[in-house]
């Protein structure tokens, strides 16, 4: 039978490892602390740092100006295509950007898909759509491979779109009621180039 004295001593030694910092669970190397969110990127009207419109849509010349990021080629669906050839930009084995081709044989659309990314107003992949405190009115529904996802234009950044997907959500041909639309979770931050 378990004295009081006895489960005091116990209590005495876990208060006292505790206030050592002691784990006596397992070593603190056990307990790994919760992936960086640090940005990698904040895509703004001007674009994507380091990747300035004029660039060649090569893999050669994104891996140029992108140093620490590999480059491959991935095929992707966009809102109107099933299937459209890119180049995806990967940081220790998760992508993080996808750049379409442009005319002129520069890129075109890049499609942050990262949460290690930040948008025009501080907005991130995963955020909700209160969140990241966006206007209903900047938004339309997305049409063909993205239909009833809410596609909105960012504040002060027009060439940059938020998609957002609604788990479960049947498009009905307008946005969502106001509710549903709040929690939101955005996909993709897009950003194009500046037409003119």
């Amino acid at each position: 039978m378990i004295q009081i004295r006895d489960l005091l001593r116990l209590s005495g030694v876990l208060l006292s490892a505790a206030l050592a910092g002691c784990s006596i669970l397992g070593s603190d190397s056990d307990f790994a602390p919760p992936p960086s969110r640090a940005a990698t990127f904040r895509i703004t009207s001007a674009g994507v740092p380091g990747l300035p419109p004029g660039t060649a849509f090569s893999k050669k010349a994104i891996e140029a100006l992108e140093p620490g990021y590999s480059v491959s080629s991935v095929t992707m669906a966009t809102e109107q295509s099933e299937s459209v050839a890119a180049l995806a930009l990967f940081r220790d084995g998760l992508q993080v950007l996808q750049v379409l081709p442009g005319p002129g044989g520069r890129i075109g659309a890049v499609h942050g898909v990262s949460e290690s990314l930040v948008g025009p107003g501080g907005e991130r992949i995963g955020m909700t759509f209160r969140e990241a405190r966006v206007d209903r009115s900047s938004c339309r529904e997305g049409q063909g491979n993205w239909l009833g996802m809410p596609i909105c234009t960012a504040r002060g950044a027009p060439n940059v779109t938020f998609v957002f997907a609604i788990p479960g959500y049947i498009a009905a041909g307008a946005l969502p009621d106001d509710a549903t639309l709040a929690g939101a979770t955005l996909q993709r931050i897009i950003w194009v180039p500046p037409v003119g």
